[in-house]
């Protein structure tokens, strides 16, 4: 990186660090998709011979706050 090497480097912008992918668009969405469909994976497990599968939100919060911490890992 250039800054590495001595040169002198400024980021411009406003609002949070990111952006709109990062803080509320395609991650925490596509964070929070990839869980629903894990549960319906397991849900639909049925169909299926031989296969029972049981899935449920056991703690809302800790999903949220693992999907946050993403996001602000991403930053």
């Amino acid at each position: 990186a250039v800054a590495d090497q001595g040169a002198n480097v400024a980021l411009i912008g406003h609002g949070t660090i990111g952006g709109t992918c990062v803080n509320v668009g395609c991650v925490p969405s596509k964070t929070m998709i990839r869980a629903a469909e894990a549960l319906h994976g397991v849900r639909a497990a049925q169909r299926f011979p031989g296969l029972v599968g049981e899935a449920s939100v056991a703690n809302w919060p800790a999903l949220v706050a693992a999907k946050d911490e993403l996001v602000t890992s991403l930053r």
